[in-house]
């Protein structure tokens, strides 16, 4: 897989003239002013050009001659006492099956022999490692060709992909089924966690929000400590990571099974602003066009429930959604869940409330891989304001908005592919609203 991708990188130097490509791998980071590692996660690029899962690797690429030079650390006896095996340069050979390897005491002497102009390094900090040995180092266009060959998947990375999803969709059905008030937020965590474990995926590609009342509409709540209640929404944003490559998926459920009247209308609302951006999602369609329908559903939602009134593109003028939709629709998926790729260069995010968020402005295209995820939130901090607002208050209903502070929030987010044709959905967890009534708390 990785020796397509070093390819795919290889065509974007072809006219750099006597150039080489530097990369170091990700080292083993500690807490604070103690000898406690954190779990190994090896820098994005490097995994995704290498497939390298430890520390201490440099590499070294040289695009004329297509050549990938490997550079292993040199491990003494007691890395096996804390670590296990120590290998030898020939079993990282057989395994990694670079061009060419060596220790990584060689690094200066193998670039010398090359005698090359510029070296092209993905930013400052590693190319403090380049510039310490004296050669002429590049910094504006590594980074930026990365991001291109990583935003289009190969047929093995969209394996990767799958898997993570299918073990996430797993993981939620298990957490939708385990579901019932007086849990705690933590426990709805454990148990969600313990079906991705248990399914061999033993890395989670971010910290998940496990969000129950108020909580549900705090965008990267993370605290986990609040006692579910009877007629709570649960928010759960969580996902699994397969070689490096990451499921991002989020649902909202009723704690005690049953949604109530407003919270029906309102999961129906982002349920619809879901299926119509999902119906959207084919090459040749921009992703704020996806955004801004979206938040033209959500605003007839709130506008049948009463809580908003006005004609639809004067709401849209104002910036009405944002006050309910603050993020963005979506963000693409790989070896990082908000992944690399979103604004090439020339391409500005848009000045406006909610669609500045959004983290991917590109016209999409086959192979591309993104999430699409609608919400509506209501959060005093950005409605209190605007019910005073001189021109915002006129189109909200105070009385309704106010009795809604506590409501939480509801976020409902699929992980799709794009195809040839339109788009493939890797999400497997049921969203439809008497789908998930059944499941809820269930236990089965």
């Amino acid at each position: 897989m990785t020796d397509q991708h070093r390819k795919k990188l290889f065509s974007l130097f072809k006219d750099k003239g006597n150039s080489l490509i530097y990369l170091k791998g990700a080292e083993v980071s500690y807490r604070y002013d103690t000898d406690f590692e954190y779990p190994f996660r090896q820098e994005s690029n490097f995994l995704y050009l290498t497939g390298i899962q430890e520390p201490g690797f440099h590499m070294v690429l040289d695009p004329e001659k297509e050549e990938y030079l490997l550079f292993v650390p040199k491990r003494d006896a007691m890395f096996a006492v804390w670590n296990g095996v120590v290998r030898s340069v020939e079993d990282y050979a057989l395994k990694l099956k670079p061009d060419r390897i060596f220790f990584d005491e060689d690094l200066y002497g193998e670039i010398s022999k090359r005698s090359p102009e510029t070296i092209h390094c993905l930013n400052v900090s590693q190319a403090a490692v380049i510039d310490d040995m004296g050669f002429q180092t590049e910094t504006g266009w590594l980074k930026d060709a990365l991001a291109w060959c990583r935003c289009q998947k190969t047929d093995a990375e969209l394996d990767m992909l799958r898997h993570a999803s299918a073990v996430a969709s797993a993981a939620h059905i298990a957490a939708m089924k385990g579901l019932k008030p007086g849990m705690f937020e933590y426990e709805m965590k454990a148990l969600y966690e313990h079906e991705v474990v248990r399914r061999g995926l033993v890395h989670h590609p971010y910290n998940g929000i496990h969000g129950s009342g108020e909580n549900s509409a705090i965008l990267h709540y993370t605290e986990s400590g609040r006692k579910i209640d009877e007629g709570d929404l649960y928010l759960i944003d969580a996902g699994a990571e397969s070689n490096g490559y990451a499921a991002d998926i989020t649902r909202t459920y009723p704690a005690g099974g049953k949604f109530t009247g407003i919270q029906a209308a309102i999961y129906d609302t982002v349920l619809s602003a879901l299926n119509g951006s999902i119906d959207m999602v084919k090459p040749g369609v921009a992703m704020e066009d996806i955004h801004l329908s979206a938040s033209r559903t959500i605003l007839k939602g709130l506008k049948d429930t009463g809580l908003v009134h006005g004609d639809t593109d004067t709401l849209m003028e104002k910036n009405i959604f944002a006050l309910f939709f603050p993020h963005g629709l979506g963000h693409f998926l790989g070896l990082d869940t908000h992944d690399v790729g979103g604004y090439p260069k020339g391409v500005k995010r848009i000045d406006r409330p909610g669609i500045r968020y959004l983290r991917a402005r590109r016209i999409l295209e086959p192979r591309m891989v993104l999430t699409i995820e609608p919400g509506i939130y209501f959060i005093p901090a950005l409605l209190r304001p605007a019910l005073d607002h001189p021109g915002q208050k006129e189109f909200l209903n105070r009385e309704k908005l106010e009795k809604m502070f506590y409501f939480g929030g509801i976020r409902i987010e699929d992980n799709l592919i794009v195809t040839e044709t339109g788009h493939e959905n890797m999400t497997s967890v049921p969203k439809e609203r008497g789908e998930v009534e059944k499941i809820v708390g269930s236990g089965k």
